[in-house]
């Protein structure tokens, strides 16, 4: 059986999604995810002033930028790794950006858009 982290990343790399805003992409991905059948929550709150932009299955989480700076994405993902709320942590961007495979202990993938995009 093959791990729901890794099946949910292989299937949003295949998907050609708009990197023209951060709207765009969310409502992209919304629509996809709600064809797709996953139970998922768009805007959930992480902290005090933090929100993610979908949780799937209650645990994965899928954060959307499109132009946005490296250093504030890295600590927003940071941030919503610490605790044990996450079993798993999705970036879907249109940035270029290395991220470790893990922050805090939560496996962490990227899915870059700018390849598909062209």
């Amino acid at each position: 059986m093959s791990d729901p982290l890794e099946t949910l990343t292989r299937q949003l790399r295949g998907l050609r999604l708009p990197v023209t805003t951060e709207l765009a992409l969310q409502d992209a991905l919304n629509t996809w995810l709600t064809d797709s059948g996953l139970p998922f929550q768009r805007e959930v709150r992480m902290g005090p002033k933090d929100r993610i932009d979908f949780m799937v299955s209650e645990t994965i989480g899928i954060e959307v930028k499109t132009r946005y700076p490296r250093r504030k994405i890295y600590r927003q993902l940071e941030r919503y790794c610490e605790g044990d709320r996450l079993s798993g942590l999705i970036l879907v961007t249109g940035t270029y950006l290395g991220l470790p495979t893990e922050i805090h202990g939560v496996p962490v993938f990227l899915v870059s858009l700018g390849r598909s995009a062209l």
